[in-house]
């Protein structure tokens, strides 16, 4: 199921898979804002390939899990 990961690095929209100690997000997309509203990253962070098949982050970064805004889904379809 497609989910928002809120974790201390930041906000990523993804097929999320929640294990013991760590989040894995398949297909993960970083979510970042402008003035002109919010769109995705190109990669999870600075030095990534533009679009990793997942990323795992240990539980204790992570702030919350909780689903996506229709909308915001509609983007990370297209």
């Amino acid at each position: 199921m497609i989910k928002t990961v809120v974790s201390t690095y930041g906000e990523f929209i993804g097929e999320v898979d929640e294990g013991a100690d760590v989040v894995v997000i398949k297909k993960p997309k970083m979510v970042i804002q402008s003035e002109k509203g919010f769109g995705f990253a190109k990669g999870v962070c600075v030095t990534s390939v533009s679009e990793p098949e997942e990323v795992t982050i240990q539980k204790a970064n992570v702030v919350m899990v909780v689903d996506t805004n229709p909308e915001v889904l509609k983007a990370y379809e297209e």
